[in-house]
């Protein structure tokens, strides 16, 4: 085998910490692990999708000061964001980004620092995607779309390196297979990376894939072998599970295998993995895990921290016998829905009403709101029949008013308008940027022992610690 130049993303700070960490990741910890990571050799680091967009504003943490923060510490290493057209959040008039708010987002994250944007259309709708990879190479950016993969059969490779080729029709530099579900075997891979790499020609194509099943690795690994270029992956604090594949596991294998040249250092990659795995310890998070196989997986087809909320949920419920149970109702009301595919905002919808049903309520007695949208064609068209007895129910979509009208066209003007706009909140839930944010600060065990006992030093009149090598007295006065 000749010669193959691989490269690797990083996305601990994004996808990684969100489905591990709960996305508790903030600005001062995005910072600490920025001079090891960006020694490392990686083609690119994510370091703000939509997940994250809405994590930074629950901690009151300004978005794109996450980026311009990164951009000021991250060095010369390349920054990326995740852009998906369609939201969630049900702000009238922006169930999808249109043309105007998709060029000031885009025109806003170059400015703060970002270099490659992924750009992700559920539905394929090559129009919007058009417009949007426009955007982006005008913005001065790495245009990625995002193929998105299933495991539903009847859909062959061709189908899939035709979709690529519209990709690339469309404007885009580099296409990525988007396996959120984590569901793509090592015996499909043998022939759609073929077919895929093919159709491309002289255009990369990447990969993102999850560990659901605990074959990502594996599918990785053959990815670099059938002539993938970038592959997404995450350190091993916050790799695995629903995660992406650990990078530093990747490298000890094809550290064998001569014909992989400039491979990543997997000295710098440790050294930022313990940095967050210092992090996790002294935060309390919890420590990554690798997933047993389950064929539940393939049939409920839930995307990363979507199918890590729903095992929690099902396992306080004292339920997981029935995950199976609960998977088959979560595929029928994906077909139900004309089979969309499973990413944000389908993927967490389906399943939030799939739990109901599960939970014994009437089968849509009640309806998610984005489920409804989809129903009344918001969206767009998808692949599969819909329910017309629910269509009926929703009745007609409405028109945008005039007053979403007039704000989009001040996106382009208004920082905080076009944050507002694009995650769904009002303008006065936009937080200002903080005047200084410090990287973390990792402290001793007494340390965190002496700030734990003063945090809880006002519900006593005294508290005493006292061991070999220490002693604290706190006393309230009066």
């Amino acid at each position: 085998m000749s010669s193959h130049r691989l490269t690797f993303t990083d996305t601990s700070l994004t996808d990684g910490q969100a489905v591990v960490w709960s996305g508790a990741l903030d600005n001062r910890m995005l910072l600490a692990p920025a001079a090891a990571l960006s020694s490392s050799g990686l083609a690119a680091v994510e370091v703000i999708g939509p997940a994250v967009l809405d994590e930074c504003l629950a901690r009151d943490e300004h978005p794109l000061q996450r980026v311009e923060l990164a951009s000021r510490h991250y060095g010369s290493v390349p920054l990326r964001a995740t852009v998906n057209l369609l939201t969630g959040h049900g702000r009238p008039g922006a169930d999808v980004l249109g043309p105007t708010a998709v060029e000031a987002w885009l025109s806003a994250l170059a400015a703060a620092g970002i270099q490659q944007v992924v750009l992700l259309d559920p539905l394929l709708d090559l129009a919007r995607l058009k417009a949007a990879l426009d955007s982006a190479t005008a913005a001065g950016l790495t245009a990625i779309a995002a193929l998105p993969y299933s495991a539903d059969d009847g859909v062959p490779d061709e189908i899939y390196a035709q979709r690529a080729e519209s990709l690339v029709t469309a404007g885009a530099a580099r296409v990525m297979l988007r396996d959120e579900s984590g569901v793509l075997t090592p015996d499909r891979a043998h022939t759609l990376f073929p077919a895929l790499v093919s159709a491309l020609g002289d255009t990369p194509l990447d990969l993102h894939t999850r560990c659901h099943t605990a074959l990502g690795t594996v599918v990785a690994l053959e990815a670099g072998r059938l002539g993938v270029s970038g592959i997404d992956t995450a350190l091993p604090s916050v790799a695995n599970g629903a995660s992406l594949p650990s990078l530093p596991s990747l490298i000890r294998v094809l550290h064998t295998e001569q014909h992989f040249k400039d491979l990543p250092d997997i000295d710098s990659l440790l050294s930022a993995d313990a940095i967050l795995a210092e992090i996790a310890d002294q935060e309390g998070f919890p420590a990554a895990a690798p997933w047993p196989f389950d064929l539940a997986t393939y049939v409920h087809q839930l995307p990363g921290e979507v199918a890590a909320d729903v095992r929690s949920a099902v396992r306080e419920r004292g339920r997981w016998a029935d995950l199976h149970e609960f998977a088959e109702e979560c595929a029928l009301v994906r077909r139900e829905m004309g089979s969309p595919p499973m990413v944000a905002p389908f993927a967490r919808a389906i399943a939030e009403q799939a739990m109901c049903h599960f939970d014994g309520e009437p089968r849509y007695e009640s309806l998610r709101p984005v489920l409804r949208r989809l129903l009344q064609g918001v969206y767009g068209t998808v692949d599969g029949d819909l329910r017309t007895d629910l269509q009926e129910r929703v009745g007609l979509v409405l028109s945008p008013d005039a007053s979403s009208v007039a704000v989009e066209a001040d996106l382009g003007t208004d920082e905080a308008v076009l944050l507002a706009w694009v995650a769904g909140v009002t303008v006065a839930a936009i937080p200002r940027r903080a005047n200084a944010v410090r990287p973390y600060e990792a402290l001793t065990p007494y340390e965190s022992l002496a700030r734990g006992l003063l945090e809880r030093a006002g519900r006593y009149a005294t508290l005493s610690v006292q061991a070999p090598g220490i002693r604290i007295h706190l006393q309230q006065e009066g």
